[in-house]
């Protein structure tokens, strides 16, 4: 049923175009940028409270989100999603400013690698605003609630016609050779 809500996750975010920096609150934790508005623009270094390996839960399995250090003016990473002690899916994501602002741009694999979307096709989540410590973008917020704490909320739908709610992901930083 998460796999269905995640690829709902994309029909609702994979297109969004804009204009100037309107939000609306789109679940309890995730803003969504207004029809018409154009992504924030600012510096990437505003997103190295992320940079790390982060542990924890979410989705009713185990999971783990790598931010490696922004170079070359992109910053990049992975997710991965186990259940049950198997991994049932993987994500590599990538985050760049360009003239239409910062979005994250992500794709989502199967353990196999085989990719969810397709060849060209990605999920975008537009940024919408920054703060110390907090990010949010288009249905997707990430939020450091302590120096090794990092609480993540996705909006996600059940059916189509439902409202999207928040899948809640609580992570601890962790060192890379745990």
């Amino acid at each position: 049923m998460f796999r269905r809500a995640l690829k709902l996750l994309i029909v609702l975010f994979g297109c969004s175009t804009s204009l100037s920096h309107a939000q609306t609150a789109l679940t309890e934790n995730t803003l969504k940028l207004d029809d018409g508005a154009k992504p924030a623009t600012v510096e990437l270094d505003k997103f190295q409270f992320l940079v790390g390996r982060w542990v924890g839960t979410g989705l009713g399995g185990e999971c783990e989100e790598v931010f490696l250090p922004i170079w070359n003016n992109t910053l990049t990473g992975s997710f991965r999603y186990a259940r049950e002690g198997k991994l049932v899916f993987s994500e590599y994501f990538s985050m760049h400013s360009d003239d239409n602002g910062v979005a994250l741009r992500l794709k989502h694999f199967h353990p196999d690698m085989i990719g969810w979307e397709e060849k060209d096709g990605m999920v975008k989540f537009p940024l919408i605003r920054v703060e110390e410590n907090a990010a949010y973008f288009g249905g997707l917020t990430y939020k450091l609630v302590g120096p090794d704490e990092l609480h993540v909320w996705v909006a996600m739908r059940e059916k189509p016609s439902s409202e999207p709610s928040d899948a809640a992901f609580v992570f601890k930083r962790a060192k890379l050779e745990e």
